[in-house]
């Protein structure tokens, strides 16, 4: 009797990747939101919307030794072939 919480979780484990690999999982799951109650009606309208700011990427090099000990930090030099841009 102590080992029914364990597979309780297995045989639900199993049901869930077997609706999942079905397709199935998402209906029983709206099915079952709406027998306690907790069901929210997906929004199907198609409306694009704006994104609300934009962040554009970084592109200059990010030195990423500062936080290094001065001995530690490399040296640049005119010829450096170590480091690659």
């Amino acid at each position: 009797m102590p080992n029914v919480w364990f597979y309780f979780h297995v045989v639900l484990a199993v049901i869930i990747l077997y609706k999942d690999h079905d397709g199935t999982l998402e209906e029983s799951l709206n099915k079952f939101e709406s027998k306690i109650g907790l069901y929210t009606y997906v929004d199907t309208s198609h409306r694009e919307e704006e994104v609300p700011f934009y962040i554009p990427p970084i592109e200059e090099e990010i030195d990423s030794t500062f936080i290094l000990p001065d001995r530690l930090k490399l040296k640049e030099t005119e010829d450096d072939s170590s480091r690659t841009a």
